[in-house]
């Protein structure tokens, strides 16, 4: 178990781009997710899972949902008895060129050298997986590396995770050097910006960063420093997701409906934490049609619903068909409403008759609260 290890997750990176009309009011790492989790679930469930006990959660400039959803890590089975949280901040403004990790990281260093734990694990909220951080631990000791990153084999590298890491090894298996995806080759091997080292050598490499630039991210020194230090790579070898862009997001979800494919992602004894809430189970009216989707507690389903995501207490009347769409908590959806390829944010109600229709590549985004 790893209760020798900070776990840190870490703020979004450059190539993480929503646009600025998309969910402007939440930061990415608590974006809603298969209509139960949020993002920053995933990384910190396989924390928690892992046995690490000290967490510090490093937060966007628009950070109240990140508070309000993590709160104090008790759904994460973190609490005073057992390990500590931290939520952090550096920049308030979301457009500061100085949103990066690490400034947040020096402006925060005197909690990175209070703690007493030997390692550091860093990892971001926008990779979605379940990882046994033991496993990466185990072989880190094996191989007598200074820093082991997680990484994946991929081959659809032409038309996903695009603005992510590859990483090239040598004849040992020792990484060499990190070049940005710009889609060029089909089949590479992506860094998931999970990064396990010892927190002095963490320590040294954020002031090492902070002399060749006050605008470096971590992965920027860590390409410059690779040659000088024993880099290896760990393969994670089930499902892995980048949500990085709407398209993403959108498409993540759907893939998710097959049973088989979300299998890969959620294990019998590796649980997915998230906050919860004490609601009844949907009810479903007479002439209700549901297919190929997943959907939550608390809601009112009269209506035509195909390949889509409801969350929770969401309402839909007879006569409203939805299909391949993600519909977000307290949406209410009139008769006559025709949504397709869309994703409707939350308490939103849709009164009167209308077509709302996007495209996979571009799905139509409803902003929360929203009167149509």
């Amino acid at each position: 178990m790893l209760r020798n290890t900070l776990g840190i997750v870490n703020i979004n990176g450059r190539n993480v781009d929503f646009g600025a009309d998309f969910m402007p009011h939440r930061g990415n790492q608590v974006y809603g997710f298969l209509g139960r989790y949020r993002l920053v679930d995933f990384v910190l469930s396989n924390m928690s899972n892992s046995g690490i006990t000290e967490y510090q959660v490093y937060m966007p400039a628009n950070m109240r949902s990140t508070i309000q959803h993590i709160g104090t890590g008790k759904q994460y089975n973190i609490n005073s008895k057992r390990g500590r949280l931290r939520l952090l901040n550096s920049s308030t403004s979301i457009n500061s060129i100085y949103q990066h990790d690490v400034k947040a990281f020096t402006d925060n260093l005197h909690y990175i050298e209070s703690s007493s734990k030997e390692y550091v694990l860093l990892a971001p909220s926008y990779f979605i997986y379940s990882q046994d951080f033991n496993k990466v631990m185990d072989q880190h000791e094996e191989t007598g590396a200074d820093i082991t990153v997680l990484y994946k084999n991929i081959s659809d590298a032409k038309n996903s995770f695009i603005g992510c890491d590859t990483i090239k090894f040598d004849n040992n298996k020792r990484i060499t050097s990190f070049e940005e995806n710009h889609g060029k080759y089909k089949n590479r091997q992506i860094s998931l910006e999970a990064y396990l080292l010892k927190r002095s050598l963490f320590i040294e490499l954020i002031q090492r960063a902070n002399k060749v630039s006050s605008l470096y991210w971590f992965k920027e020194i860590l390409a410059d420093v690779v040659n000088d230090y024993k880099v290896m790579g760990y393969a994670h070898r089930d499902f892995v997701a980048c949500i990085n862009n709407v398209e993403s997001y959108f498409k993540t979800q759907i893939e998710l409906f097959d049973v088989d494919i979300r299998r890969l992602l959620f294990k019998p004894k590796w649980p997915i934490h998230t906050q919860t809430t004490d609601t009844a189970p949907t009810l479903y009216g007479p002439l209700a049609e549901v297919s190929g989707s997943l959907i939550s507690n608390g809601g009112i389903i009269d209506g035509e619903v195909q390949n889509s995501v409801i969350d929770r207490e969401v309402i839909i009347e007879e006569g409203v068909v939805v299909k391949n769409s993600i519909i977000l908590s307290g949406v209410t959806i009139r008769r006559g409403a025709n949504i397709e390829n869309a994703i409707i944010d939350k308490e939103t109600e849709i009164r009167h008759p209308i077509d709302i229709k996007g495209t996979p590549e571009n799905p139509v985004y409803i902003k929360p609260r929203e009167i149509i």
